[in-house]
């Protein structure tokens, strides 16, 4: 028994030699945890940073969570014109990396405009907000999906507004998971606040890793998890056990509310107004356009080439962390997250160094250590899309593949009822690698196709139109991934 129970631990290979025993090497090799004294009084210097850190991270994750539930309630609870377009659209900008986000914001509102709106904690959070709740609203979305035609006959019973505001309430659990995992993944997060002028812990860390103290950078990673721990324990409590048998319903009997109309046309404005930016600042003079059109095709197939990776990196991540919460393994979930919230450039550099030595030189040409630091950073992503799935499987169905082989039961029943869950999951994997310059400037091997890190390098040396044009790529390509991810959560043909 014990060693079954051993081999179903296998998802958790990746991180073990992708992040634990690296760390673990380099801080034994270089005793980063011998000065207790010195540390704990370097990190007192920081407290001030790691509360802004929190108070812009739980304020961007619930207002996230709260804007995503309102998109996904009107979109999942009333019909009308372009809901499937307008979803696409939310879902397309979030694969824009934020250094393209924040320059075109400059481009419109002007830089002293900017400093004045943005350049504080507030624009921070608005700007966090307006990247991450369309991740919220599709895996609500995707949990609003699996809901059963009798529940949906109900609903749609109600009165309209009746009817939206339960199927709120319905969703409170899930966006309640929603808006923790979003906090793991806005902890770490740098960029963006960056723009706004806002400190975090994780440019602190990098800071120090990079020119400065080495040893205050680990303690200060290492201080940050104690509230990754205490938000792990708020997402692994059991959510309420699901009842349902089937999902199901057209949308036939849905209300038409006309502000409903009205406010997601709004909601998609500034989608809409970021694209046609892009495409302004994109478009070439005359005497450009063919060095232009040369350059959006070679942006075209680097992205192109990018993809099949990230794809895999990310699936690979969804399906460990839903494998662990499938067979029940709570801390198992939890070592899995905790390379989430950590820089990537700690990993990262931890990893160089503990396989410098014994690699061989072929590893140098092929991005085998980013892909493992990678599906790392990703942890958070897999476990909380996977306790999702499960929990929204219904008990009937969990409890009878319990009488097939554990094999049989996982693959061919559990897991195809959790794809609504996991495809949104997977796809916002793929928008983060490909989003990723920490690791990637670290890791990367020569010529390696990276359009986040090309698009930093051409805003660095503000050469807009160029970066736009990748811009304008990845959004096409997130529009793709977007209609990948709203037809299975479309109501037509079921």
């Amino acid at each position: 028994m014990k060693k079954r129970h051993i081999g179903d631990l296998w998802p958790l290979i990746p991180v073990l030699f992708g992040f634990y025993i690296p760390i673990s090497y380099v801080a034994i090799q270089d005793g980063l945890l011998g000065s207790t004294g010195s540390g704990a009084a370097q990190i007192g210097s920081s407290v001030a940073v790691m509360v802004v850190t929190l108070r812009v991270a739980i304020s961007a994750a619930l207002l996230a969570t709260l804007l995503g539930l309102l998109d996904a309630v009107f979109l999942a609870g009333t019909r009308g014109p372009a809901r499937a377009f307008i979803a696409v659209m939310l879902l397309a900008t979030f694969l824009i990396p934020p250094a393209a986000l924040a320059s075109a914001v400059q481009a419109v509102l002007g830089s002293s405009t900017l400093r004045a709106t943005v350049r504080d904690e507030t624009g921070a959070v608005v700007m966090l907000v307006v990247r991450w709740a369309p991740i919220a609203c599709a895996m609500l979305l995707g949990a609003a999906a699996m809901w059963p035609a009798e529940q949906e006959r109900a609903l749609r019973g109600l009165s309209p507004w009746l009817a939206l505001l339960t199927r709120a309430r319905c969703l409170v659990p899930q966006a309640l998971r929603c808006a923790g995992v979003l906090l793991l993944l806005l902890i770490p997060a740098s960029e963006l606040p960056s723009y706004a002028g806002v400190e975090t812990i994780s440019q602190r860390v990098h800071a120090r890793l990079t020119v400065g103290d080495v040893a205050e950078g680990w303690q200060l990673a290492l201080a940050m998890l104690i509230p990754v721990v205490v938000t792990l324990f708020f997402l692994t409590p059991q959510l309420q056990e699901s009842a349902r048998s089937q999902s199901g319903g057209g949308s036939q009997g849905l209300p038409r509310l006309g502000r409903v109309d009205l406010l997601l046309a709004i909601r998609t404005a500034p989608a809409l107004a970021l694209i046609i930016i892009l495409a302004i600042t994109a478009w070439p003079r005359a005497s450009e356009l063919a060095t232009a059109g040369s350059e959006l095709l070679s942006s075209f197939s680097g992205i192109l080439i990018e993809v099949p990776r990230a794809f895999l990196i990310s699936s690979i991540a969804v399906i460990c962390g839903w494998r662990l919460a499938d067979g029940g393994y709570r801390w198992a979930l939890l070592v899995l997250c905790l390379p989430t919230v950590l820089p990537g450039s700690l990993g990262a550099l931890a990893l160089l160094e503990a396989t410098r030595s014994i690699t061989p030189p072929v590893f140098d040409d092929l991005p085998l250590l980013l892909s493992l630091t990678q599906i790392c950073k990703l942890g958070a992503v897999g476990a909380a899309a996977g306790f999702v799935a499960v929990r929204v499987i219904p008990v009937a169905e969990r409890n009878s593949s319990r009488f097939l082989t554990p094999a049989r039961g996982r693959w061919r029943v559990r897991f195809p009822r959790a794809l609504p869950v996991l495809l949104p999951a997977v796809v916002v994997g793929i928008a983060l690698v490909m989003g990723e310059v920490e690791a990637t400037l670290l890791l990367a091997p020569p010529g390696h196709p990276a359009p986040a890190l090309e698009l930093h390098q051409l805003l660095h040396f503000r050469n807009d139109e160029q970066a736009a044009r990748i811009a304008l790529v990845l959004a096409m390509l997130g529009a793709l991934l977007a209609t990948v991810v709203v037809a299975p959560l479309s109501r037509k043909g079921k």
